[in-house]
């Protein structure tokens, strides 16, 4: 997927999150994902006093392994690997409210960025960065939406 139609992906997520009205039951709790994913979650605050609820959502997926599930999943998919010299990843969790699921945009992103000396290089190392968007579901099934995406405009076109 291409950065700026990841990117148009990442704000179309954005907006249908912050249209929804009603939460997944349970989701909007700490002890929700506890017992669901059977583990004690320890340092997030209640939901009501993160003044942005995926700051919340975020930070327990970071607890119960979303973030690993995603890399997992963009290297048996796409050989990607997290240990890479030449590229490393980078997440972001989209989750809770309105879904019973994960979103997570995977990126790779060249290393020689970090010690790019020039802001020209670096636009230029940027142009090469991959995304990759993942749902992981709450019961831990993984899908790729831009597979979905194309067999939906395959079968469209038909």
């Amino acid at each position: 997927m291409r950065f700026l139609d990841s990117l148009a992906c990442l704000v179309f997520l954005g907006c249908l999150s912050a249209a929804a009205v009603e939460p997944v039951p349970g989701n909007t709790k700490i002890e929700f994902f506890e017992k669901l994913y059977g583990v004690d979650i320890k340092g997030v605050k209640r939901l009501e006093e993160y003044g942005d609820p995926d700051t919340f959502y975020s930070e327990i997926a970071k607890q119960v392994g979303i973030p690993e599930l995603a890399y997992a999943a963009v290297n048996k998919k796409y050989g990607w690997d997290k240990d890479d010299d030449e590229y490393f990843l980078a997440a972001m969790v989209k989750g809770g409210w309105d879904s019973p699921d994960w979103g997570v945009m995977v990126s790779r992103v060249p290393a020689a960025i970090k010690t790019a000396p020039t802001k020209e290089e670096r636009i230029k190392l940027l142009k090469q960065m991959e995304l990759k968007m993942v749902v992981i579901g709450y019961d831990g099934t993984v899908s790729f939406p831009e597979e979905k995406a194309a067999a939906a405009k395959t079968d469209k076109n038909n």
